[in-house]
């Protein structure tokens, strides 16, 4: 099916945040979908298999762990919208030129986003590796090279400055292609924001009942 990027956005902040996310990681991921699709990749179908990949997984154990310069989870791959959302707080030490190790990261390419937001905000070129994979922003649209097949394979990436501009990517098509199957992964995770009906809520309360 064939969805507005609104839609789009709106499915996958509910999704995220059905899979345990605070709304202000959720908030971050309907973006990243969104600017994923806008650039022509399949921003739904990686975030569902993220959320997939990390259901049932305790927040301690995907947030990054920086040691000896290289940023680890406790156990398994980093989650790439809780380190994508630390990697904009740091844009600033990218602008000095120091570079990100991240250990293994699962579906790297939703870190996308998140470095092209970086490289806006440190007003520097960046290029986003792994895996054979390289993703430039800093010249316009990104230009990946490599693998494609890569994007949602999880492995070590680094962050790191180049020198000048990027090469300027054309402008991609947006993909606003949803598969019935992504759309219903997606589904079934947002549906897990729907509260049970009870007494207090059909009486209006419940407005404090948000999950952390």
């Amino acid at each position: 099916m064939i969805c507005s990027l609104n839609e789009i956005e709106a499915l996958s902040r509910k999704a995220a945040r059905g899979a345990g996310m605070s709304w202000g990681l959720a908030e971050e991921a309907g973006k990243a979908v969104r600017w994923l699709s806008d650039n022509g990749f399949a921003g739904p179908w990686l975030l569902a298999e993220l959320l997939r990949r990390n259901d049932g997984t305790p927040y301690a154990d995907l947030v990054p762990r920086p040691s000896d310069g290289i940023w680890r989870a406790r156990s398994g791959p980093l989650c790439p919208i809780i380190a994508g959302a630390l990697i904009c707080d740091r844009a600033d030490e990218l602008k000095a030129g120091a570079a990100l190790r991240l250990q293994e990261v699962a579906v790297p390419l939703l870190l996308a986003p998140f470095a092209a937001a970086a490289s806006r905000s440190a007003g520097v070129a960046l290029a986003l590796e792994w895996q054979g994979v390289s993703l430039l922003f800093g010249g316009g649209a990104p230009k990946l090279d490599g693998a494609a097949g890569a994007t949602a394979t999880a492995g070590p990436v680094t962050l790191s400055t180049r020198e000048g501009q990027a090469p300027a990517g054309g402008p991609a098509a947006p993909d606003r292609h949803v598969t019935a199957e992504t759309f219903q992964i997606l589904e079934s995770f947002a549906f897990r924001t729907y509260a049970p009906a009870t007494e207090a809520s059909r009486a209006g309360a419940g407005a404090g009942s948000e999950r952390d």
